[in-house]
């Protein structure tokens, strides 16, 4: 059973991740006390903890906001993925059992339901679903929970994007259908590039969007 503590982080987190705590807006304990009914000490200690992560910060003599999305770190967030990520898809092609690989192509399957329907959420929490797969394959599931804090950054830019642009539904599931079949062929080197080459993509559109949301972003 999770904490309080626990509890409060998380769904302050996903409010942040998700856009309905935006960039470099105020945030005040009362409100997010009586949003969560809890105490205001867990609410406290999860405020700490989002410092800590980078997504949240206070002005003296002004109050706490959230950060805005750093270009930056979305940018070396994305370096530090793609590097490990074709190491870990690289070693999936050599190791993936059947089993894993069915699950994979579920979440693909999924995924096209998703973008027939124009979830965008739906299709963003079942990308990230689709990438984790290999990691817990080759047992690096603590690997991907490493990243998804030095990704935080990155991911705030994913979801902004999803919701504020044409997605390229179709393109994004060819290219996970591509990483499958090269694994499935135990083909590690096509494997590895079309991972590499894949997570680029995770920053496309960057001059639109911040041309349309200046006030979210920090260089």
């Amino acid at each position: 059973m999770q904490s309080l503590n626990e509890i409060a982080y998380q769904t302050i987190l996903e409010d942040i991740l998700k856009l309905k705590l935006t960039p470099g807006e105020r945030v005040q304990d009362k409100n997010l006390v009586d949003q969560l009914n809890i105490s205001r000490t867990p609410v406290r200690e999860a405020i700490l903890r989002l410092k800590n992560d980078g997504l949240m910060d206070t002005v003296p003599q002004s109050g706490t906001y959230v950060t805005k999305i750093s270009l930056k770190s979305a940018l070396n967030a994305r370096f530090v993925r793609q590097s490990v990520e074709r190491s870990v898809v690289e070693e999936a092609s050599q190791t993936m059992s059947d089993f894993d690989i069915l699950d994979a192509q579920n979440v693909i399957e999924k995924q096209k339901l998703a973008a027939s329907n124009h979830s965008s959420v739906d299709f963003f929490s079942l990308d990230d679903d689709f990438h984790k797969k290999f990691y817990t394959a080759i047992q690096k599931g603590e690997v991907w929970t490493w990243l998804k804090v030095l990704t935080l950054q990155l991911d705030r830019y994913r979801f902004l994007r999803i919701q504020k642009t044409e997605m390229p539904w179709q393109e994004l599931i060819d290219q996970h259908q591509g990483i499958l079949e090269a694994v499935k062929n135990h083909d590690k080197v096509l494997s590895g590039q079309r991972a590499y080459d894949h997570l680029n993509l995770m920053l496309a559109e960057k001059g639109t969007l911040v041309a349309e949301f200046p006030d979210y972003f920090v260089k």
